[in-house]
Formats: C-alpha cells, structure tokens, sequence
C-alpha cells in the first residue's frame, strides 16, 4: 500500500482540495510474480481521475523496476503531479 502524502511542492500552487485528497488517498496492490497484477483505492482521495491515475503510476512505476516504497511513492506522486497539473492547465 502506498500513501500519497501531501501533494508535492509544485512550482505552480495547486488547489488546497487536491492537496488535502491526496494525502488521504490510499493504494492497494495486489503483487504476484514481482508484478502488480491488480491495484485499487482502498482509500479514496475523492477524485475517481486521480484515484485511477495512482493505481495507473503505480503498476508502470512498480513493473519498472520501482519496488521499494520511498521511491515508488515519489514515482508515484510525479505522474499524479504531472496528471493534474495538465488536467488543470497548468
């Protein structure tokens, strides 16, 4: 499970209710073969995009080689980033 703790220091501001759904945000994944097979929110951040986006980052940066927690959850964290910022239009 990897939690996405408070979303990042953008260069540009993102809004405080993004900030405050990711924190909350929890991700299940079910790992078989050194592969995430299945990845779910167990914890919703309130935003379903942002909740797939996670478990999308999640699968492409745990089957990248991205395994260990502190550098997944960053891994992680730069494609949510990068998600919103362009969903947004920053």
């Amino acid at each position: 499970m990897i939690l996405l703790p408070t979303m990042l220091l953008l260069a540009s501001p993102t809004p405080d209710v993004v900030v405050a759904a990711l924190h909350r945000l929890r991700i299940a994944t079910q790992v078989e073969g050194g592969k995430v097979k299945a990845c779910q929110a167990r914890v919703s951040s309130g935003d379903a995009e942002i909740d797939r986006t996670a478990c999308e980052a999640t699968v492409a940066c745990f089957n990248g080689g991205v395994t260990q927690p502190e550098p997944l959850a960053d891994c992680v964290e730069v494609k949510v980033a990068a998600f919103v910022r362009k969903r947004d239009g920053q």
